[in-house]
């Protein structure tokens, strides 16, 4: 889990690859280059002087692009945070077309100046490959860094980081329907009676819960034959010594089922809901305020959200019960609250843009496309949230023009 968060991983990765090509290559120019001689083309092969004077040019040059890159995106970083949100920041730096921009250029620098290094030692008056295989690196470094800045120049838009926030919300919805399918969901916990013994299970450490292996506890319950009852969740902050989950039955207390528990210092949006959300809504509350003043890109986040929420009528509320493959009940944990998720998206943008009739319009636009694709159950829930939106109004002091279409959407709801 850690390993995969890590932003070195992919640059570390390229470098690695890029030492093994230099030396393949010094190997190839120091012992086989002249037995390969006769069968390479001309093209291919410099002599030592042209070489290191190519090499070095590619070396200084792939130095300059990557510390332009390294500048480019502290840039890009200080905007999303000024501009956006703190916690997008992660959805930047994790974004693979940057990653491998600093890969492949600390890459060519590494292959350029590893063959220099080598190339000054007795290779006497052969011809050698190193400079052609550097200037076809040279090539490439030199496309990407065209794609690179394209990348970035679109990457900084808004719209293109509310899309990419969507596409997170989206994944975690589809994550849990998948939990979901095919299991057992009540609107509270049943504990049957052979589990009537409990043990609790605190947290190892301080931190927000990331994510949990459901699939390797369930058949770790099954494996001691006990039933997992969590009491905390994906996204909830956790204090050391706190309880996280209760085992039910005979636990001989030799699994550690926190080692399927990550507990981390930041939330994680790949497997939360809320936190997904939130990011969307403070992008919203950012282009609000005073200091920002941009209210299209709020009107536009708030859509967003109703389309996310919209497409969470495939979730179930209540507690999900987890089945083994014996078809027994292993783990019981809640996973969505409909009533929950409809507020915390909502609460802040409302208190905030409430004196704005156009972040007000939106909200209504968002519930109603909510409203139209929600189960009849939650109909009515998000018929009276609106209630809630509109609390605090003052219908008398507001413009003909603003009640009239304020009323309209509010008629939108009762169909």
């Amino acid at each position: 889990m850690n390993m995969r968060k890590g932003i070195w991983i992919v640059p570390a990765l390229y470098s690695v690859g890029s030492l093994a090509l230099a030396i393949v290559t010094v190997s190839l120019d120091t012992y086989w280059i002249h037995k390969l001689e006769p069968f390479l083309p001309v093209i291919m092969l410099t002599s030592i002087d042209l070489a290191q004077t190519v090499l070095s040019a590619i070396a200084s040059s792939l130095l300059t692009m990557t510390t332009f890159t390294f500048s480019t995106v502290m840039v890009v970083l200080t905007t999303y945070s000024s501009q956006f949100s703190p916690r997008t920041l992660q959805n930047f730096v994790k974004d693979k077309t940057t990653m491998r921009g600093l890969g492949i250029f600390l890459g060519g620098f590494i292959y350029s100046i590893i063959s220099l290094l080598f190339m000054r030692q007795s290779l006497e008056e052969h011809l050698v490959s190193s400079a052609f295989i550097g200037v076809l690196y040279a090539i490439v470094c030199l496309a990407f860094f065209a794609y690179f800045i394209h990348h970035i120049a679109t990457s900084i838009q808004i719209s293109r980081l509310i899309e990419g926030l969507e596409g997170e919300a989206l994944n975690v919805i589809e994550y849990y329907h998948k939990i979901q399918e095919n299991q057992i969901v009540k609107p509270y916990k049943t504990i049957p009676n052979q589990y009537e013994k409990g043990s609790e299970f605190p947290a190892h450490k301080s931190g927000f819960i990331q994510y949990i292996d459901f699939h390797a506890i369930v058949n770790s319950a099954a494996k001691s034959k006990v039933l997992i009852n969590f009491e905390k969740c994906v996204g909830d902050f956790v204090k050391k010594g706190e309880v996280l989950l209760h085992i039910h039955g005979e636990d001989d207390g030799e699994e550690d089922y926190g080692s399927y528990i990550y507990i981390g210092r930041d939330r994680m949006g790949e497997y939360d809901l809320a936190y997904s959300l939130q990011k969307i809504v403070e992008v919203a509350l950012r282009a609000i305020s005073p200091g920002i003043n941009d209210p299209n890109t709020a009107r536009d986040s708030i859509k967003y959200l109703g389309l996310i929420l919209s497409e969470t009528n495939s979730l179930q509320d209540g507690i999900v019960t987890l089945h083994d493959e014996n078809q027994r009940p292993r783990v019981l944990v809640t996973l969505f609250s409909f009533n929950q998720i409809l507020y915390h998206s909502y609460y802040q943008i409302v208190h905030y843009g409430k004196g704005d009739i156009s972040v007000i319009l939106s909200i209504m636009d968002s519930l109603i496309m909510i409203y139209r694709e929600v189960p009849e159950e939650r109909k009515r829930i998000v018929y009276d949230f609106h209630n809630y939106v509109m609390h605090g109004m003052d219908m008398d002091q507001m413009q003909e023009w603003d009640l009239y279409y304020l009323n309209e959407k509010i008629e939108k709801l009762k169909t």
